[in-house]
Parts: structure tokens; sequence; C-alpha cells
């Protein structure tokens, strides 16, 4: 872990420990070398840093490209690993960025939903994860965060003393058919596929660290 990402993962756990009474239930799940995907729900702007603080290894971020549009704010989000992406549309540069890094044996965090929820609950998983997963073939490792809704909501800028909870589940490996190919209906129906599953387990993630045994609602994940 380099100096400078170690620094900020510094200051950002001390600040969840301290303001947030943050706890991180499972950090052992993260392998500890090689590519993987860690794949987490989305509902506030605390969530990557918190995501990143939680891991014992350093990580790649995306995000998005307006934020980079400051350019010191650009050159701090560069240097802490996080990768600019479009909102709209697909960004298919930023998937071949991600790829490239899982290559490269790194560990890419990547939230499925593609945005932060309105409503705090789970969404449908955009078509890019699955498409990530079907062609790096690497474990993914499902991620949920508790109180972050509440700590940091979509209308406030200032965050309120929350406590906050992260918990890691078991990677898993999606079987991808070796013949199986990328384009077409099939493709997006595999990636479609991918995404179910991914989203289903990180609903299965409780706070307790456990798995839940009834998912109740969040199963049928909130439609956009």
């Amino acid at each position: 872990m380099r100096p400078w990402y170690r620094f900020g993962r510094f200051l950002f756990r001390t600040y969840f420990r301290l303001y947030h009474r943050g706890r991180v239930v499972g950090a052992e799940n993260v392998p500890a070398t090689g590519p993987c995907v860690l794949a987490g729900n989305h509902v506030s702007f605390l969530d990557p840093p918190f995501f990143g603080l939680a891991c014992r290894r350093e990580m790649y971020f995306l995000a998005r490209d307006t934020l980079f549009r400051w350019r010191p704010m650009g050159w701090l989000l560069r240097s802490w690993n996080c990768v600019p992406v479009r909102r709209e549309g697909g960004d298919l540069a930023a998937m071949r960025t991600v790829l490239r890094l899982l290559e490269q044996g790194q560990a890419v965090l990547i939230f499925p939903e593609g945005t932060r929820s309105r409503d705090g609950r789970l969404q449908e998983a955009r078509p890019g994860i699955g498409m990530i997963v079907a062609r790096a073939r690497v474990p993914v490792v499902p991620m949920r965060i508790f109180g972050t809704e509440r700590a940091l909501p979509r209308d406030r800028w200032w965050p309120r003393p929350v406590k906050v909870t992260v918990v890691i589940g078991k990677p898993f490996e999606f079987p991808v058919p070796a013949s199986e190919t990328a384009h077409g209906s099939q493709g997006k129906e595999l990636y479609r596929e991918i995404g179910r599953e991914v989203m289903r387990r990180i609903a299965s993630l409780s706070v307790t660290g456990g798995v839940a045994e009834d998912l109740g609602s969040e199963i049928g994940l909130a439609r956009r």
C-alpha cells in the first residue's frame, strides 16, 4: 500500500471510528492478493471512502467524471486511485480501464446500481457489472454499508454522527461458460443474470455480519 494512499485511509478511518462509531465486519473475506471485483450498495457520498478503509489492501474506485473538473480535486481523486466515468450511457473507456486493472491483479470497487439509491433500498444492477464479471472472470466480493443513508443522505451536505457498519461477504465466482459470447441477446441476458446474482448477494448481508435468512422485500429489488 503506497504511503499517500495509506495516509488517506488513516484519515478516513479515524473519522469513521470517532464520528460514526464505525464497525467493519468480514474484512478477512477480501482476498489479500490477486484481481477481484468489490461490489457494494450505494446510498451516500460516504460509501466509497468507507468501503476503501474497510479493506486491508489498496483498491481502485470509479467516480463520476464531473468530480474531476476542478483540477485540485481531480488530482486528489486520481492520487487515491479514482477512475472517472460518465454517468449517462455506457462508458466503454472506463470498462476497458477496469478490465486492465483486473488483468494487472488489482482490486476494483464497483457500485452495480450505478448511482446512489434515492430511498436507501437496493436497486437493480446495471449491465456494466455483468459485462465486467463475464469478461474478467475474477472473484466478486459482495459488500454492504449500513447507516450512511442517514449519516449523509442525498439532500444534505454535512454528515450526522450516525453509526455506520460495513459488512463484507465471502467472495464468489459466477460460472461463465467458456463458450459464452459477449455479444447479442445471449450476452445481454448473461450480464443481467450476473447483475441479479451480485445484488442478491449484497442483499443477503445483514448489519450483524451474518447472512439474512429472509430477505423480504429486498430480494425483489426496487426498480428505477
